[in-house]
């Protein structure tokens, strides 16, 4: 084939590939197999690796040609992205409708059919809430040039490369485009993909994702692109900014999503514009019961007022436009039946039951088991093995069983009564008084001895890399270790280690070194790790800023630990007997023995601390620290950080997407600061 020929055959073929790709994952009607596409795109490849000097940016090949990046890049928007507001209910919708009514001076003239007149008719856009990962597209000259994640809408992270294998989403634009343009939408997965993609992870012994959102921010945050183009990730446009406003004569933002389609972008297919209250009502009803014939998931309704010169009029507020809200559904619920109750012991010994049931569809993903806590949840309930129960999806992500339909319950219906013994080590289970739980009391009891050791490694404890759950179990099994203090003395049994399968020198090395750079613990990681009963990783963080060094802690009497803001005597009398357990205190000093080294908190004189004694709230988002950090440092300052608000509370914190708490905070008069003015106060 000469040059020209190819040339030729590749403008053919470009315009047959993106013809398809539109087909497949913009109109979803394909019209032909994947098979016979991947000959198209091959023999694209085949002509462009011959005449390299004919590839352009906008072939169908260099959607996947990037290599690996080490890390993403921050990237500062032209514009901010703003998160929508929530209403929750039909009384928070409601009370958003009268809002914009009120502010805007329109009048409502009728009841149900049209509520305005003239010129005091508002109309109102309704779509689809997709439940993806906001995205920013910007075009320059036509070309897809920057694309990244919302972040905290100031910045996000610059992920161009794995956006362009989202083959929904264009390359290069039409010529009626801008010459600079940024188009806002969401990435997601349809739920056919989702369950592909979870399908292929359970063959390669892979977790499953939780859900398609979960699924598509995870594709998209691979830093080699080429694992991102391997799933099948969509992109639904619902905005876009100009440089000049004025460069588009468009006066609606129904309108601007008829530009964006023209531009060969996919937006919401089942969008309308609607003006009466009950019109919107009758949407919400109809998408809320009918999200599960949808390809994708979403799980409510955005409503935006349609006339861009009335959204200008309301503004914005902080963090949300005042001209729109989503308007959520309530959580997916769906039937099955309840075959059985399995239970599983932590690492106190609670043995939690764990229904067992009839693989369902919530969400997107396929469910078949829900914890049902306690047996007093259970009573609750009313349930009984064999009865038909009502799943629901709690925020789209844990399962839960509500209730179940009394009419279906079959006569051989059988009761669920609490375990005689435990299900690992077949010790009596006992239900201690006070406690709903019933729990095993051999502490000698495997489970809890993996429990224990699963918590001690994990993140919020030693964070020790590499220590799974089932390497604890093989090391427990072949007694290669006993407790957690044996972890730090695993250097010395590094050709036993070897000697398991799956294990190479590599693994074996790296896992020591994650080891031994987890030597050095904080003190507050330390208290929570030791597995002390009803004592977190909140109340460790308490403990390590009131006893200020170990043996302090472990001195202190049940009086001095009930003085503390957020200790209780169930909680006190735990530390102290702990501590009191002589075997508990040969297993901290072996752990000291092994190397382990406490780092304690930087000691701060309280008497100059501005806020020393108070209880203070943080809510909401900040840059520059976690709400953990926040925590940390407001106990470092001799105050309680709290997560409710009271009359008891001395100043909330409120960053972005502040919500409830900051309303509560204003009705019972409690100061409140920005993170910002919080910092200043300190000193920070």
């Amino acid at each position: 084939m000469d040059k020209i020929s190819a040339k030729n055959r590749i403008s053919e073929l470009r315009e047959q590939i993106n013809y398809h790709n539109r087909k497949y994952y913009v109109e979803d009607s394909p019209e032909i197999s994947d098979y016979d596409y991947d000959l198209l795109l091959k023999e694209l490849e085949n002509i462009e690796k011959q005449y390299p000097e004919l590839i352009t940016p906008d072939s169908p090949t260099q959607r996947v040609g990037a290599e690996p990046l080490k890390n993403f890049e921050p990237f500062t928007h032209p514009f901010r992205m703003f998160s929508l507001g929530n209403a929750m209910n039909e009384g928070e919708f409601t009370d958003f409708y009268n809002r914009v009514l009120r502010e805007t001076g329109k009048t409502p003239v009728g009841d149900t059919e049209s509520l305005f007149a003239g010129d005091n008719k508002i109309e109102f856009l309704c779509e689809h809430k997709f439940d993806g990962l906001a995205l920013e597209l910007i075009y320059e000259n036509g070309f897809l040039t920057y694309a990244s994640t919302r972040g905290d809408g100031e910045k996000g992270e610059l992920i161009t490369a794995n956006v362009k294998t989202i083959r929904s989403i264009p390359i290069k634009l039409t010529d009626t485009a801008p010459d600079w343009l940024a188009v806002y939408g969401e990435a997601l997965m349809f739920k056919r993909d989702f369950l592909a993609l979870n399908e292929e992870r359970e063959v390669e012994g892979l977790p499953a994702f939780a859900n398609p959102r979960n699924a598509a921010a995870g594709s998209l945050r691979q830093l080699d692109p080429r694992l991102t183009a391997r799933r099948k990730l969509r992109f639904l446009a619902y905005s876009f900014k100009l440089r000049n406003e004025d460069e588009l004569s468009l006066k609606t933002q129904s309108a601007r999503l008829d530009f964006l389609e023209s531009l060969g972008f996919p937006v919401s297919p089942n969008r309308q514009v609607l003006s009466s209250i009950d019109q919107i009502r009758e949407y919400h009803h109809q998408w809320e019961n009918g999200r599960e014939n949808l390809p994708y998931e979403i799980d409510g309704i955005v409503i935006k007022v349609d006339n861009l010169d009335i959204q200008e009029e309301l503004g914005t507020d902080a963090k949300t436009p005042k001209w729109a809200v989503a308007w959520k559904f309530k959580p997916a619920r769906a039937t099955t039946i309840l075959c059985e109750v399995e239970y599983s012991v932590g690492r106190q010994g609670t043995i939690t039951p764990t229904a067992v049931f009839d693989t369902v569809l919530l969400s997107g993903a396929r469910i078949s088991r829900a914890t049902l806590h306690n047996f007093d949840e259970i009573n609750r309930l009313g349930i009984m093995k064999g009865d038909t129960v009502i799943v629901e999806r709690s925020g789209e992500v844990i399962p839960k069983i509500v209730g179940y339909v009394k009419e279906k319950r079959p006569a051989d219906a059988v009761p669920i009564t609490p375990p005689k013994e435990c299900p690992v080590c077949g010790n009596k289970a006992e239900k201690i008084e006070g406690e709903v739980a019933y729990r095993c009391v051999n502490p000698e009891c495997p489970a809890l001895k993996r429990e224990e050791l699963i918590h001690f490694v994990s993140r919020e404890a030693f964070d020790i890399e590499g220590l799974g759950e089932e390497i604890i179990a093989r090391f427990l099994e072949l007694g290669i270790i006993k407790d957690f203090a044996d972890i730090f003395a695993l250097k010395h049994k590094r050709d036993e280690i070897l000697a398991l399968e799956r294990f190479g020198e590599k693994s074996a090395d790296n896992l020591l070194a994650s080891i031994e750079k987890s030597r050095k613990v904080e003190y507050h990681r330390f208290i929570n790790a030791i597995g002390i009963k009803f004592v977190g990783a909140q109340t460790a963080r308490i403990l390590a800023s009131r006893f200020i060094q170990l043996d302090k802690l472990i001195n202190a009497t049940s009086e001095e630990l009930v003085a503390i803001d957020g200790i209780g005597e169930v909680v006190a009398k735990s530390i102290e007997t702990y501590f009191s357990n002589e075997k508990n205190l040969k297993l901290i000093n072996r752990l000291l023995e092994n190397g382990v080294e406490i780092i304690y908190p930087e000691t701060i004189d309280l008497s100059k601390s501005p806020v020393a004694g108070m209880k203070i709230v943080f809510t909401g988002k900040a840059e520059g620290f976690t709400r953990d950090e926040f925590k940390e440092l407001v106990h470092k300052l001799g105050a309680t950080a709290s997560d409710s608000i009271s009359s008891k509370t001395d100043i909330l914190v409120a960053g972005e997407n502040a919500g409830s708490k900051l309303d509560k905070a204003k009705s019972l008069g409690v100061k409140i600061m920005t993170p910002d003015e919080f910092l200043k106060l300190i000193g920070g």
